[in-house]
């Protein structure tokens, strides 16, 4: 019966209808990518700076975009990034922690005198990005030249290394079918390099010609025949050749073809060298996480097409991926899509020519294409440019958009942008042929199990994490109670239960003020040793910065750029370290206290426990075995609690009482109680009992020797960007000096309903040519940028003119 059963399901299997099997093909794709995609939600950071060059002494603006990284829509996941400055040695020179606010932050890195002059790169994560490859982290290059200190380079002059690479469309070479092949031919510093090639047999018979089209990359039609070998030898500037073998090709397998048709449409071929039976073929798009088109096909006589209409697909990289009858990827493929409705920035100045220290005006209008108005949010820098320094060839857009997507380094991404065009067309798809990659492996996606993360998102503030060991065998200890304060006015504390791999994490909102931290278990056993652990990442995208070399050319430049730095150090040091105070909670973590007593407000009595005996009512002073300890009176329940309270001194927890009896109370301002149990975590308390000194810096009182110590970044504050006013004859003429080279830098401009913002700002003491560089972002992800120059004249040079 159970066989008579079995066969009619395989019956019933096998009949299906076309349509009805396809369907269950396409879920047993679509689902499992679907549930993948919700569980890993991406998050893509973009950094607007205000420059590129610097010189050492000089401040680093910077404003921070979070975004959605499947829908590029601005995130407030969140709540700090990561910044860093790393030299060619992936050595940190510079870091900082960030606060993030509804997917907006921003900050400044003073570049340090001891500088040595070279290329670092620039980085920006959150904790969450960490859980991914470090190529997912942005990144670009930052120049900085010390102009106080004799540049001596380490290292002798390298002789230039070609990298010559070849992808066949699709994935791979069969013999006996047609692919393209594309090619990228970059330097050592990963700069493309023109170039011309052949490819030949084993016999030198020339079967193919390349040449490159834009940044050393191209493609060619090649067919491979089985029992030859190829090799491609590449022609370079200088009479250089590469020779090297093409990739291997082989007898089975499978070759894809994209090619665009006039109505808007992409066809897409597969072929395949084993024409004996038909068999199912599934077309799968996806534009960063959202499934755009799953299609079936039946492969006949070793060939199958897709046609997929391009009004389908999202802005941006779409992934397409093909899937044999067994959901085996085969092929893939890359697409890119120009953002159909970008956002529109306009920057126009009210006059094309200005003197000295005079008043510059700048509308700003976004919109989209048809001219509705676009609230949206935006920064913008105002500096001049020379030979040294220009604007940036990567923006916003360019960068959410097709950098972020693709691993490695893209030289110009601006160039694809600026001028869509058939040619920019054809290299940008040359590009995306030497890109077949994904964030995800298709293996993780079809098992559906439930990804496992190491770095948790930090929803709330940033995360301290730290380790519990033995100090006798240098193992995790789990279930040890473990505290973190930060000594103050302001009571930080918190406390966590180590895990079974002895880590514990300490959530620290609004985390400003002392960068002292103070870690400890809960009994200053000096049998537990507490690390910390840096939360910078600790793996990187091998990006490599090319060699740096003094610009002799562009001594005047230079000179002129360290005589405006001398300048402002010497006249305008102290307006450079003008910090804005952060609008945070100030309340201790236990919010209210149930008790509040001012010392001074009292007799002030010689010992502790006077102070507690004569007018704390709350807190009783007992002995035990000849030790200290402070019951507190329940309120609630109205009897003492048996369980110990919560003893701190500028919110450090206190364990040994009777040191505590022993400090001075002449140097305590103030005494809270909670008089109510206090759970945290896990972990609960009799009440609390908060000592608090006149400066908040545990004045007198020494830590128990077991306990870390450390210096620890906390986040940054902003820092007020100095802008002079020159509105008054007297303030025109002053007498002090202005060389600002950096004349505006906002990272907060917002343009509301109507789409407009009026910026007002003046001229330093500087001619030359000034550009303005705006981007920006709107709540549904619309991207846009905008440039313009206007020109600073001394007044001789323009009553010349006239």
């Amino acid at each position: 019966m159970t066989v008579r059963y079995s066969l009619c399901i395989l019956q019933i299997f096998f009949c299906m209808p076309a349509g009805l099997y396809a369907q269950h093909g396409e879920a047993l794709l679509k689902d499992p990518f679907n549930a993948y995609s919700q569980q890993v939600l991406q998050e893509k950071l973009y950094v607007h700076t205000d420059k590129n060059f610097y010189l050492a002494g000089e401040i680093c603006w910077f404003k921070i975009y979070n975004t959605d990284g499947f829908f590029n829509k601005p995130l407030g996941m969140s709540k700090l990034a990561y910044v860093e400055v790393l030299d060619k040695n992936n050595q940190p020179v510079l870091q900082a922690k960030i606060p993030l606010n509804e997917g907006n932050g921003n900050g400044s890195l003073q570049w340090p005198a001891s500088l040595a002059s070279g290329h670092y790169l620039f980085r920006a994560y959150t904790s969450w990005m960490k859980n991914f490859s470090p190529a997912f982290f942005f990144e670009k290059q930052v120049t900085v030249m010390n102009t106080r200190k004799n540049f001596s380079s380490n290292t002798t002059a390298q002789k230039t290394r070609f990298d010559v690479q070849f992808f066949p469309e699709g994935g791979n070479l069969v013999n006996g079918l047609q692919s393209m092949v594309a090619f990228r031919v970059t330097d050592q510093y990963g700069r493309g390099q023109a170039c011309s090639g052949v490819v030949v047999n084993e016999k030198a018979d020339t079967v193919a010609r390349y040449t490159s089209l834009k940044f050393g990359m191209g493609s060619f039609l090649f067919t491979p025949v089985a029992g030859h070998t190829y090799k491609a030898v590449t022609s370079l500037p200088d009479s250089i050749r590469v020779t090297q073998a093409l990739p291997q090709a082989y007898n089975n397998g499978w070759v894809m073809h994209m090619g665009r048709k006039n109505n808007g449409q992409l066809n897409i071929s597969v072929k395949t060298a084993d024409t004996s039976d038909p068999a199912t073929l599934y077309l799968f798009a996806h534009t960063r996480g959202a499934v755009k088109t799953v299609a079936v096909n039946t492969l006949q006589h070793g060939y199958a097409e897709f046609v997929v209409d391009t009004q389908k697909l999202g802005d941006g990289i779409t992934h397409f991926s093909i899937f044999n009858e067994q959901r085996q990827p085969v092929c893939e493929r890359l697409y890119f899509k120009m953002p159909a409705q970008p956002l529109n920035i306009t920057a126009a100045t009210d006059l094309p020519v200005y003197e000295l220290r005079k008043k510059v005006n700048i509308g700003l209008v976004s919109n989209s294409r048809d001219g509705k108005p676009l609230p949206a949010s935006m920064s913008m820098a105002v500096y001049r440019v020379d030979s040294l320094t220009m604007p940036d060839e990567m923006d916003i857009s360019s960068y959410l958009w097709l950098c972020a997507d693709i691993a490695g380094h893209i030289e110009s991404p601006g160039y694809y942008f600026s001028n869509p065009n058939d040619s920019t067309a054809a290299a940008l798809d040359n590009l995306l042929l030497t890109q077949g990659w994904r964030r995800f492996r298709w293996d993780t996606v079809f098992q559906r199990k439930h990804p496992v993360f190491e770095f948790a998102p930090e929803f709330k503030g940033h995360i301290i994490k730290a380790r519990v060991t033995s100090s006798l065998t240098g193992l995790p200890v789990k279930g040890a109670e473990c505290f973190l304060s930060v000594a103050g006015t302001r009571t930080q504390f918190r406390g966590d239960v180590s895990d079974d791999s002895g880590f514990v994490k300490f959530e620290m909102n609004n985390f400003y003020g002392n960068n002292e931290v103070i870690v400890q278990t809960a009994q200053d056993d000096s049998l537990k040793h507490i690390e910390i652990i840096s939360p910078y990442a600790v793996k990187y995208s091998g990006t490599v910065l090319p060699e740096f070399l003094l610009p002799l050319k562009n001594a005047d430049a230079l000179y002129s750029q360290h005589v405006s730095m001398q300048v402002q150090q010497a006249y305008q040091a102290d307006k450079l370290k003008q910090w804005l105070m952060p609008a945070i909670d100030t309340l201790p973590f236990y919010v209210k206290p149930d008790a509040a007593y001012q010392l001074d407000d009292y007799v002030r009595f010689t010992t502790i426990e006077e102070i507690l005996r004569e007018y704390v009512p709350a807190v009783n002073v007992r002995r035990r075995e000849g030790k200290y300890y402070f019951p507190v009176f329940d309120n609630i329940r109205q009897e003492f609690f048996t369980v110990d309270p919560l003893v701190l001194l500028d919110g450090v927890p206190v364990f040994d009482i009777n040191k505590l009896m022993n400090y001075d109370p002449l140097k305590i301002r103030k005494l809270e109680v909670v008089a109510r149990m206090y759970f945290y975590g896990s972990m609960y308390f009799g009440g609390i009992v908060n000592f608090i000194t006149y400066k908040g810096d545990l004045t007198g009182y020494e830590l128990d020797p077991h306990t870390t110590v450390i210096d620890y970044e906390t986040l940054q504050q902003e820092r007020e960007f100095f802008s002079p006013v020159y509105e008054t004859p007297e303030q025109v003429n002053g007498r002090l000096p202005d060389f600002r080279s950096l004349l505006y830098w906002s990272p907060a401009l917002n343009t509301g309903k109507e789409g407009k913002q009026s910026i007002v700002f003046y001229t330093s003491d500087l001619a030359g040519k000034f550009a303005v560089v705006v981007q920006g972002i709107t709540a549904d992800g619309r991207t846009g940028g905008s440039t313009i120059f206007f020109e600073v004249k001394e007044h001789d040079q323009l009553a010349g003119k006239k």
